[in-house]
């Protein structure tokens, strides 16, 4: 499974790839304006700095010609970039004919909110659904547990299509890992929440505690003994 960031900001993405942890950036049409500035100034320092792919979303949802144009606009720009399409009907529409128009394409469908969306997507031919099932779980009041039923889909029918799911908190983040995402994108404020765990800090400040009360604040490089390492 494949980690990316969501975000515009390039200071954010270098600390991620200094984390060692993400394999591209997703941005959509909020994130961008964000940015502020050029829109295509602040889409090219976002490829600057991504280690690999970067979504980009096409603006509108209701015309396919201005769609598909944006698309092939956002193809010459970079080869690097995976172009976002609204799910609706045009959006629908222009994935199918594009993706006649150029196979290579790489095409994915955003703001999908259930089961039946995620299957008109693959039957476009879409690359991946791009699913809102992170931001979906912080308004319901139950649980969003789409990515298993979309797996099981996909893998009776054999769609090629790929899962992106939003990440949010650890909890979530883990399930929906568990049921299928080939792609967790998450927001900064988010990834940091998946380094923590309360337990984790309670282990490490106890085995600190005991290693304090022998031997203070030594590291193995500190003391002056033998540093030769093992014996022989």
């Amino acid at each position: 499974m494949q980690l990316y960031l969501d975000s515009s900001s390039p200071e954010e993405i270098r600390t991620a790839v200094a984390w060692g942890v993400i394999d591209g950036v997703t941005t959509n049409l909020s994130l961008i304006a964000k940015a502020g500035g050029e829109m295509r100034a602040a889409l090219r320092a976002v490829l600057a700095v991504s280690p690999g792919p970067v979504f980009c979303q096409v603006v509108g949802w209701r015309d396919v010609a201005s769609i598909k144009e944006q698309a092939h606009w956002l193809r010459r720009f970079s080869d690097r970039l995976i172009i976002k399409i609204p799910m609706s009907v045009a959006g629908i529409t222009a994935v199918s004919q594009l993706k006649r128009e150029d196979p290579t394409m790489q095409l994915a469908v955003t703001a999908v909110s259930s089961v039946a969306q995620a299957y008109l997507v693959a039957k476009a031919g879409a690359d991946i659904v791009a699913l809102f099932n992170g931001p979906l779980d912080l308004e319901q009041d139950e649980r969003v547990r789409i990515v298993a039923p979309i797996r099981a889909i996909y893998d009776r029918a054999h769609f090629p299509t790929r899962i992106l799911s939003a990440g949010r908190f650890a909890r979530s983040f883990g399930e929906f890992a568990a049921d299928g995402s080939d792609i967790i994108t998450i927001r900064m404020e988010f990834l940091k929440t998946l380094f923590d765990h309360a337990f984790t800090d309670k282990r490490m400040l106890a085995f600190h505690a005991d290693w304090q009360k022998a031997h203070g604040d030594k590291t193995w490089l500190s003391g002056g003994e033998d540093n030769s390492g093992p014996a022989s």
